[in-house]
């Protein structure tokens, strides 16, 4: 599996390109905004995206889905069941702020709790994560987690915009998150990463 890190957009998130290098089946995590060096290293290493995963509703993780789907047409958009509502509102989902236009979309498949894909040899599971949103899920594959604005390297996401509760977000990273094993990375969609063991020994919100 080859993961590349790409910062998009105005308040700078973390997009990301994964790979099987076997199959090259790939897909995209959370695109901020239009990324050229996504659509090139995708085109130089014959990378097929299958996918386009969003961790989240939020202006600042989708605002590249639109111009990337024109790159990659055969790609489906790809989101937990609960986050439509936040999609399709640009109220709520705030996209004015984070890309200075208003965004309303749906996604073409709609995920549950603990369902699974796969992308070349690699399986994807994707887990709700609620607490930034109301249909936040984090994405684990292979070691790796994509834990979108639920946990950070020593911190977790906000949870005073719509959909937002605090008490469900500890719950989510202590209930969901922390039983994958202490060397798990933890690929966040904002700052560094980090590891499970890391942030249950160090997190000061949790």
């Amino acid at each position: 599996m080859k993961i590349n890190k790409y910062l998009t957009g105005i308040i700078t998130v973390n997009t990301y390109l994964v790979y099987d290098e076997d199959t090259k089946e790939g897909f995209i995590v959370d695109p901020g905004a239009y990324c050229p060096q996504l659509t090139k290293d995708v085109k130089d290493e014959g990378v097929d995206i299958k996918y386009i995963i969003l961790t989240h509703g939020h202006g600042d993780h989708i605002g590249g889905v639109a111009e990337h789907l024109k790159d990659f047409p055969a790609a489906k958009v790809v989101a937990y069941e609960d986050e439509a509502e936040m999609l399709a509102n640009p109220e709520f989902n705030l996209s004015k702020d984070c890309c200075r236009r208003e965004i309303s979309m749906s996604a073409d498949i709609y995920v549950k709790d603990k369902e699974t894909m796969k992308v070349g040899n690699m399986e994807l599971t994707f887990i709700h994560t609620p607490g930034h949103t109301k249909g936040g899920m984090s994405i684990y594959t292979d070691g790796h987690l994509f834990s979108g604005d639920t946990l950070f390297c020593m911190s977790i996401g906000r949870t005073d915009f719509y959909g937002g509760d605090f008490r469900e977000i500890i719950n989510s990273i202590k209930d969901r998150l922390f039983v994958f094993p202490d060397d798990t990375v933890v690929l966040p969609g904002h700052m560094g990463p980090t590891t499970i063991g890391d942030e249950k020994r160090g997190n000061p919100f949790v």
